[in-house]
Formats: C-alpha cells, structure tokens, sequence
C-alpha cells in the first residue's frame, strides 16, 4: 500500500508538475505575443504615413492636371509622380493589410509565416517609396515647378539629365553594396544592410517569436 501511495503521489506530483508548465508556457507565449504585437505598431504607423503622402502626392499631381499642362516633359513627369503616389498608396495598404491579418490566436509557425509575408510587402514598398527616390525627385521637381508654368526640361535640361545620371549611379552604388553584403554573411556591412531592410519593428517582432519556439522547445 505504501508502494501504491507513492506512485500515486508521484503521478499526482507529476500531472501538477506538467499543469504548471503549461500554464508558464501559455503566459510566456501571451507576453511575447503581446510584445510582438506591439513591436508593429511602429512600422503600422510608419505605414500609414506612408499612405498619407502617397495621397498628398497624388493631390499635387491633380493640381498640375488642373492648370492644364501642354509640355510633353511636364505631362510625363506629372503621370510618373501620380502613378508613383498610387503605388505608394497601395503598398502602404498591403503592408497595413498583412499585419491586420495576423492571427495571434494561432501556432508561432503560422504567426511566423504571416509575418515572413509582412516583410515582402515591406520590401517592396520600400523600394517603390524609399529607393525609387534616387530618380522619383526630378520628376517631382518638374510638377512643382510646372505647378508655376515653367517646364524644367525646356529651361534647365542639364539639370534634369544630370540628376538623372547621379540617381542611376546611386541606384547601381546600392545594388553594389546590397550584392556584396550578401555574399559576405559575416561582415559587419551585411548586418547594417539587413537592418536597414527589414526594419527595427520587423526584427523585434522575429526576436519575440524566436524566444517562444526555443522556449517551447527546451520545455516541450
């Protein structure tokens, strides 16, 4: 009887045992999640800033329309600034979108997995608002000045071509380094361009849900 007692107690130890790592477990991955979440929140503002200059981008371009432009340079400069603040529009959207669509309730796998998404989304608006901006401020010099009637080309070509030339030598100075840190996985540089890519809130967010799978994993 005494034997039985004992086995009964350690079973009873045992099953207490597993409910309080449960419970820790749970109240780890609620905190960390909740710091996930909240780690968004900068970038969701960022984004919605975004949106509000894509917007106000595509109102300048609606002005230019308005004083009825006859200059082919100016008309094309004012096509490429509205579809440049659509598109900034658009991908502030998605990225919004994506990080509304998470589910928090669901396994760190599939939380993971949703915000791998988030981050190509962000990838890709960065370049369309961010590193596009190494050309997208000629055509937006010649709107604001075509907002006063003057067509920039007409008046000023060396500046527009020569502008031209220095944004395609910084697009290919960027696409340099970028190649390079990434065939260096080691170097100090591949780190500042990774974080320059994915962003503070990004790389908190994947550290926070890191956490709970190798928290998960040492008590599982």
């Amino acid at each position: 009887m005494e034997l039985d007692e004992l086995k009964s107690a350690w079973q009873t130890l045992d099953q207490r045992l597993q409910r309080e790592e449960a419970i820790s477990l749970a109240l780890y991955k609620h905190q960390k999640l909740d710091s996930t979440r909240s780690s968004l929140r900068p970038l969701h503002f960022g984004q919605l800033l975004q949106l509000f200059g894509g917007l106000f981008v595509i109102f300048l371009a609606g002005l230019l329309w308005s004083t009825k432009p006859t200059a082919i340079p100016v008309i094309s400069a004012g096509v490429i600034v509205h579809l440049y603040g659509i598109a900034c529009v658009i991908t502030a959207g998605v990225v919004m979108g994506t990080i509304h669509r998470i589910d928090y309730s669901g396994s760190v796998v599939e939380i993971q997995s949703k915000l791998a998404s988030v981050r190509r989304a962000y990838l890709i608006g960065a370049v369309v608002a961010g590193l596009s901006w190494w050309l997208m401020w000629i055509p937006f010099l010649m709107v604001l000045a075509g907002l006063v009637h003057v067509d920039l080309y007409s008046q000023a070509p060396s500046l527009v071509w020569i502008g031209t030339a220095i944004g395609i030598a910084g697009l290919v100075v960027m696409l340099g380094i970028y190649r390079y840190s990434q065939s260096h996985p080691h170097s100090r540089m591949r780190q500042v361009v990774d974080d320059a890519v994915t962003g503070r809130s990004l790389q908190r967010a994947q550290a926070y849900l890191d956490e709970v799978r190798q928290f998960q994993s040492e008590n599982g």
